[in-house]
Parts: C-alpha cells; structure tokens; sequence
C-alpha cells in the first residue's frame, strides 16, 4: 500500500486562493456564455420568425377547408445554417393538420393569447425535443376567414440547433478569451507569491518529517506565528499517543500473563491424560480440564466486554438510555440463571423519567457484570435488592444492587476496582478479576460515580450515581482505539463465530483457464453442488467462494470503488453476489451498483423473479415453523399464526425460553420476512409480543436456530428457512416442519453480477446454469434448496411445494417496492416496535 502523503500548506494555499478566483472566473463564463446563446437564438429566431411569416402571408381559405402554398423563400431562409434540419407544420383551428410534420410537438397557446390586443398575429418560441434531437420552435398564429369558414391557423417552424450552438461557442471564445488569459497570469502570480511568503515553514516541515519513529519528544522549534497552535497541538497528540500506547503495553502484559496459566494448566491436564489408563483418573483429570476450559473461557469474555465497552465508549455517539428499562432487563436475565437465590427489583416511581445519556449496551453490560457478581458471592444467604431511585440531592439517579454476601474490607475496595484485583473474600470461588474492572471503565466513560459500601446487617451495597441529564457529558477513554487491535485479536483467536466469513476454493479439474469468484450468504454445504457441478460443464474454470453474512455483503458491495477504478479486478473483487436478502439485492441494482445480463433463461424467468435483467431469483424457499419432533407432538404444533399465537398465550410456563425466532436487528433475512409478515398478517404484533411473553430466543441464521431445536432448547421456531430445516430433517436430525396454512412467505436466493466484475460474462454463464434444467435439477436433487423452475417436479421445487400444501404461496417480488423496507427511518420505527414488543433481554 504506498504511503499516504500530507497536503502540502502552500499547496492549499494556492488551491484556496486559485479558487477564488475560479469562482469569480466561472461567473464570467457564465455570464458571457448565456450572453453568447441569448445572441445566438436572437439571430437565428429572425430568421425562424421570417421564415413562419412568410408562411402566414399564404394560408387561405379555399374550397371550404385552410390551405397554404408554401413560398420557396420561407425555408430557403433556414437554408443558409447549413448543418441545421427544418421542419414545419401548421394546422387548422380544430387542430387538424393541413400540411408538415404530424408528430412536431407544439405546446397549445394560453387562452387569450392568440388575437389579443386587436394584433393579427401572435408568436412565441418554444424549446423541445423532436425525434431525439434538440430543436427550437417558432410558433405563429395567423387568422384566416371566408364567410362561412374562419379561424386561427397555427404555423410551427422548427430549427435543429447545431448552428446555434456553433455561433454561441464562437462568440463565448471571443468573448472569454482575453479573461482566460488574465486568469492564467493572475495563477502564475499567485503560485509566486504563496512560495514566496511560506518559505519559513519549509525548516519547519523538514523537522517533522524527519523525525524518528518512537520519537514522541514536544516539537522544540520556535514556529511562526501562525502555525503555533498547530504545533502545540502535534505536541499535545504526542503526548496522548505516547500515554495510548502504555495503556495498550500494559493490557496486553496483563492479558497474556492471565490467559497463560489456564492454557498451560489445560496443556499439562491434557498430558497426564495421554499417559493414564485407570479410568476414575481419567474422569478427575476431564474435570479439571473442564474446569480449567471454564476458567478460560470466562477469563476471555471478560476481556472481550472490558475492550468492548472501552471501544464503545469513544466510537457511540450518547443517546437517551432508559434506566428503568435497561434494569428490567438485567433483572429478567438474573432471575432465570440465579437459582435459589432471591432477587428484588424495585423502581421509585419519583425517578421517572428515568433517562440517561449514554451507551445502553456498555450499561447493561455493566448491571449485568455487578448482578451476576451479587449472585455469585452472596449466594442463597439472602435476597438480592435492585433498586432505582433519585439522588438525594434531586439531580440524577442512583442505581444500588445490595447483597448479603462477605463484603469487601475497607482496605482491599479499591483494589477491587483494577483489572484483575480480587479481594480476600472472594478465596474459593472462580472468576478472572475484570467485573468490577468493567463497571468501572464504563461508569467513568458516563461520567458518573461509582461507590462500595457496607451493608447494614452484613453484605455489599454498589452504587452508582448517574448526574443530571445535560450534565457531566460522557466521555470515551483515550486508550480506545489503541485497544482495538487487541480486541480484533483476542476475538480471532477465542471466538469462533469470528470466522464467518471463510474463503474456499475449488480448483478447476482440467487445468485453470478461467477464475470465478463468487461471494454468497449462502451455506457453502447448500452451494458446493452447483459449483461442482458447473465445473463438470466447464473443467477449466476454478472457482472461489467466499460465505459471508447479508448485511456484510452488501456492505462490501458498496464499498467497492467506482468501474474502471485501479481496484477493480483485484483479489478481492467478486464476479457474482448471491443472498436470500433480496431487498438488499435490489437496492444494489436500483443504485447502480450491478450491470445487466440477458439471455433466454432469464427471460423464461417469472417476472416477480426477474428485475431489470440486473437481479435474478433462482430458488423457491419457504418461510416454515420448524419444531422438535422428540418433545412436541405433531398433534399439537400450530398450523396457522392465529394457532401459533393461542398456543403461546394458554401455555406460556411451557413454552418460557423455548421459542426461537430471528433477531429482526441483527438478521437481514429475518428483518425482511418479519417486515412483510407486518403487512400480511392482521395480529402480526401480537404474536411478536406473544414470543416476547415467553421469551423468545433470538439468533442471526436459520442454522443457529435449527441447532437449538435439534439440541431440544427449544421446541418451535418461527419463520426458518425451509430449506436448512428440510437439509436436518433429511440428516436425521429429530425436526418437523411445518407450511403454514394460513399464508406461506416465499423468498429466492438473488443473483447479481456487480458493476465491477472482473468477469461479468463468466458470471452471466454462471446464472445461466443456475436457471438451466441441468442446474435447477441439482438444485432441488442435492443442494437442499427448492428449484423455482416450473419444469422441475420434484418435492424441492415451486411445482413439488405448490403440489404438496393448500397454503398460499407469497413469494417476495424483487421491485423497487423492497426499498421501502430499507428506508432509515421506517427501518428504525420498525425495529423500535419489535423489539418493545418482543421485550429483548
């Protein structure tokens, strides 16, 4: 990547300066340029004007109808602008042609005009636009009268405007030359006085730019005085990025030197269990790897949320956060993993509105961690109390969470607060040391203040106290961005969901000629068929498929750089984008983003399939409730939403925490389905509030959901896609699914080709094998997808599907009206609503 270059001051300078007197150059041109074409349509609307008069002295009235002999002179006149067309047409009072051109578009005259003021004649010029050319139009209104006949002729002349044009540049470059002149002078002496009174700063660039890397010292040259807030400013940069890089030197010890020593202890564990055979060892020492696994695993979430609401306390703009919310739902989540022990929740109602401004992930994140470490250490020695109420001074909140756990001696309460400071009451029990660490961090970034008190009776008492709205005004951390390369790390390292995003190849089996790349929200098990089995079409081709989430490929598609840019064709550029979030595929053509391809098979494609020969559907996949066989009886599942809905509310301690859905925020599949179940389906909120009553369990993907039925987690989930849950089903896992009777939305899988493609005909004969019989065979034969041709008659198919349910089929049309679903604002309302009704934990 070449190195960035700083703008240059003189050049800036100049630049600004230069620009000045562009602007003022630019109105010139202006001005002369519109004078140019004022004095060519004035010449030439003469000659268009003598010419419709020499017209009008011959329309007669003759035999009972309007006739005109038309004089040689009058487009003999047009004839002298030798490259310019002439065309003509005049017409009777009632608007029947009497001789000319039919189509020349005239504009009707305003009532009135014609015959006004005792004239005999009236006339006015028009612009248009006559068989794809540009014309000027003058049009002549001309009465003619016998005794029993009379009336208004209209006489239209159209000139094309070649001529004019011609004339107009003549007279703008007469005209502009001497400015353009004076312009490039007016440069020249600028460039030489900028130069000249900037040539102080040219040590003082030198300096900077060969200073040592690690060199941090303040910059000690007397600056001109212009520049030296500049340079105080760089000095004061210094010194934070110096202070940054401590703070990231400092956690990066610290989180090797913890994260070592349950990896090391897994490591000796793990060798003990090579070398013994009696098996009552072997469980002991599982134990402690599993313990040890624990330990490590807990250790790198807290990491994670430490450098996570440090980042988000300087990346996030503050909102509005409702405490009183944000607490119900700490306690909700509490109360379901908390045991035996009692929590309490009580809000005054004096401290409403209880609104504060700030980060509601970073709080919650930070209740959480203070609840869980109550529970934790406190244990069934009595109730937990989580309390909202006003300072006592008036002005702003306070949240208290007491225990009846050992406490923390006076001494050690501060000790308490570092990363990793545990305290002596906390012998025995498992945990890394960063709890507190993170309510500190995300405390400080909200300018409030957090305090460890002791319990009357015995216990803890943690306070926070937010300040007024308006306010101490959050503030983010310096040490923000120099943690996030560590985050970016630790999470590559210890989450595997990190990984979504995979890159496969497949080499050609004839030898590489050609290389398709393919980015796709599609399963790379539900894909390698088609792919495979394009490369037996083509041996030669070698194909790169990359697995990406919806959101992340359209992001990416957008990103790229404009056609023809240097980027294009490099190793990341794809050929073809594949996603089952088809408003997002649209939104792509209709801005721009994607290039046509037609053939014979898009065009047998059905319209609600084929947009603009830019977005192609090749499958036919249903919005299905999927259940787990092994614990719901098919008896009882729900055929319809309304069933849905009563099953919820008539036995909600059955189904509490057992129904699986999408979250609508971080799924774009999930988002667009629940969107057009809003518009189909009348008690569409009242069954989101019903899955919120219970609980709902939400996920980003048809596949984390599916792993929950199948685990027996939960018991149904609603709006799968059809086609993962028919792949388990057919793998053995215990899965039923269910069309629903009522309606049954229908997505497709939505192929595009970008405007960048590399190869965007190998592209286009890629979907040409997905729409073929060949690929739609594979499609509903061995990709676990559902083919959308009508041809294919297998169970996997539109025909099979249409054959198989009485339900009625919705498939989702690729149109511009999928746009609507993505405006920013109606988005936003949307999810608002969801998520109140669904009452997210």
């Amino acid at each position: 990547m070449p190195k960035a270059e700083g703008f240059s001051l003189r050049r800036r300078l100049f630049i600004r300066l230069l620009g000045v007197l562009a602007v003022l150059t630019a109105g010139l041109f202006l001005f002369v340029s519109a004078y140019a074409q004022r004095a060519a349509d004035a010449a030439f609307d003469r000659l268009l004007m003598a010419s419709a008069l020499s017209i009008s002295d011959t329309v007669r009235v003759e035999d009972g109808r309007f006739s005109v002999d038309l004089p040689y002179s009058s487009l003999g006149i047009l004839a002298q602008a030798r490259r310019d067309r002439v065309f003509y047409r005049i017409t009777a009072p009632d608007g029947e042609l009497v001789t000319g051109y039919h189509d020349l578009p005239v504009t009707p005259a305003k009532a009135g005009v014609a015959g006004a003021a005792g004239s005999d004649s009236a006339t006015r010029f028009e612009n248009a636009t006559f068989r794809g050319m540009p014309v000027r139009v003058a049009v002549l209104k001309r009465f003619a009268a016998q005794p029993e006949l009379g009336g208004w002729v209209t006489i239209a002349v159209a000139q094309t405007r070649e001529e004019r044009g011609a004339l107009a540049r003549d007279i703008l470059a007469n005209a502009f030359l001497p400015i353009a002149f004076t312009v490039v002078a007016a440069g020249g002496l600028i460039w030489f006085g900028v130069r000249q009174a900037l040539a102080p700063l040219g040590s003082l660039e030198r300096m900077i730019r060969e200073r040592q890397p690690h060199d941090f010292s303040p910059i000690a040259m007397p600056p001109p005085q212009e520049v030296s807030q500049l340079v105080q400013a760089i000095n004061q940069l210094m010194a934070r990025l110096k202070a940054n890089l401590d703070t990231m030197q400092t956690f990066l010890a610290d989180a090797a030197h913890q994260i070592r020593t349950p990896l090391a202890s897994l490591r000796l564990q793990a060798e003990l269990a090579i070398d013994e055979d009696d098996p009552d060892a072997l469980h002991r020492i599982a134990q402690r790897v599993h313990r040890n696994a624990v330990e490590a695993s807990q250790l790198t979430s807290q990491l994670l949320n430490h450098a996570m609401v440090i980042h988000r306390s300087e990346a996030l703009k503050p909102e509005d956060v409702d405490l009183g919310a944000l607490l119900e739902q700490v306690f909700q989540r509490a109360r379901a993993v908390a045991g035996d022990t009692a929590i309490r929740l009580d809000i005054d109602r004096a401290a409403e509105p209880a609104t504060v401004p700030g980060d509601a992930i970073s709080l919650r994140e930070a209740l959480t961690n203070l609840l869980d470490n109550a529970v934790k250490y406190a244990g069934p020695s009595g109730p937990i109390d989580l309390t909202l109420t006003p300072r006592p001074n008036g002005r702003g909140l306070r949240v208290e969470i007491a225990d009846r756990g050992p406490g923390v001696p006076d001494a050690e309460k501060r000790r308490v607060l570092e990363r990793f400071g545990r305290g002596s009451s906390a012998a025995g029990v498992a945990g890394s040391g960063l709890g507190l660490a993170i309510v500190t961090s995300v405390v400080e970034a909200h300018g409030a203040d957090l305090s460890l008190l002791d319990r009357p009776g015995g216990g803890l008492v943690a306070r926070i106290d937010f300040p007024e709205a308006g306010g101490a005004a959050p503030s983010g951390g310096g040490a923000a961005r120099a943690l996030l390369p560590l985050l970016v790390l630790v999470a590559l390292l210890w989450a595997p969901w990190a990984q979504a995003a995979q890159l496969f190849t497949y080499p050609a089996p004839g030898g590489e000629r050609e290389r398709l790349r393919i980015h796709s929200a599609t399963d790379r098990q539900a894909i390698e068929p088609l792919v495979l089995d394009f490369q037996q079409l083509h041996p030669d081709v070698t194909v790169e498929y990359k697995d990406m989430d919806t959101a992340d490929l359209y992001a990416e598609a957008v990103a790229v750089p404009a056609k023809g840019a240097p980027a294009k064709g490099s190793a990341e550029t794809p050929d073809l984008l594949i996603s089952s979030a088809s408003d997002l595929q649209v939104k792509l053509v209709n801005d721009g983003h994607t290039q046509p391809h037609r053939s014979a098979l898009t065009d047998a494609l059905p319209d609600w399939a084929n947009w603009r020969d830019e977005a192609f559907g090749f499958t036919f996949e249903p919005a299905v409730i999927a259940y787990n066989r092994d614990l719901l009886p098919d008896a009882q599942v729900p055929r319809t939403r309304p069933a849905l809905i009563r099953l919820l509310r008539d036995d909600p301690a059955r189904f509490g925490r057992r129904v699986a859905t999408y979250d609508t925020a971080t799924s774009g599949i999930g988002y667009l389905l629940a969107a057009h179940d809003a518009l189909l389906f009348g008690q569409y909120w009242q069954l989101v509030a019903m899955m919120g009553n219970a609980q709902a369990r939400l996920a980003c993907c048809s596949g984390d959901i599916l792993d929950m039925v199948e685990r027996g987690e939960v018991l149904i989930a609603y709006n799968v896609l059809g086609s993962y849950a028919r792949a388990r089903a057919a793998a053995g896992a215990p899965i039923g699914i269910v069309v629903p009777e009522d309606y049954t939305l229908v997505i497709s899988r939505v192929a595009v080709i970008p405007r960048t493609a590399p190869r965007p005909q190998l592209a286009g004969r890629f979907i040409d094998y997905l729409l073929s019989p060949r690929g739609q065979e594979v499609v509903a034969d061995r990709s676990a997808l559902y083919a959308i041709s009508s041809g294919i008659k297998r169970e996997a198919s539109a025909s099979g599907l249409r054959s198989s349910t009485a339900a009625p089929l919705h498939p989702i049309a690729l149109s511009p009206a999928l746009l609507v679903f993505l405006d920013r604002l109606k988005r936003e309302r949307f999810l608002q609503q969801w998520q109140s009704a669904i009452l997210l934990p």
